[in-house]
């Protein structure tokens, strides 16, 4: 149970920081996902591959609060 209460607040706090990216930030945001999905669906690694950017695509996604913080200091 208390996992779920932590990915409850991981998840609604990385949600918050999403809503406060810019516009430029998000913009740059979603070409690097998308390289990311393009290249995992277009690459011949198959699962192991797209699972690799399950991961990838997560990590960017964790360090949304990070890029935050930097931009506002």
């Amino acid at each position: 149970m208390l996992k779920e209460t932590t990915d409850n607040k991981d998840f609604e706090n990385t949600i918050d920081a999403v809503n406060r990216l810019t516009e430029d930030d998000a913009k740059s945001l979603l070409r690097l996902i998308y390289g990311f999905v393009n290249t995992a669906i277009m690459s011949n690694g198959g699962d192991q591959v797209k699972l690799e950017v399950v991961h990838k695509v997560s990590n960017i996604y964790k360090r949304i609060p990070d890029l935050n913080e930097l931009r506002n200091k």
